[in-house]
């Protein structure tokens, strides 16, 4: 019997940042700088985008984050 399985794209972005943000609280990092500029996205953010970069089929990190702010900009 074949399934077909698939999921949307916010859907998929969602599960992976849960996955990470649970990770992160669950094993915190005591390095991390905390002088500067306060980032715009939390860590959890920045990983999620960066495993996504891995899902999609673009060419490089402009085209990925380009998709991302045309699309998902909030």
């Amino acid at each position: 019997m074949k399934t077909n399985l698939s999921i949307d794209f916010p859907t998929l972005m969602t599960t992976i940042y849960v996955l990470v943000d649970d990770w992160g609280r669950q094993n915190p990092n005591p390095n991390r700088a905390r002088v500067g500029v306060r980032p715009k996205f939390s860590e959890s953010e920045r990983i999620t985008l960066a495993l996504m970069m891995d899902y999609l089929p673009f060419p490089g990190e402009t085209q990925f984050l380009a998709f991302i702010r045309g699309n998902y900009g909030e």
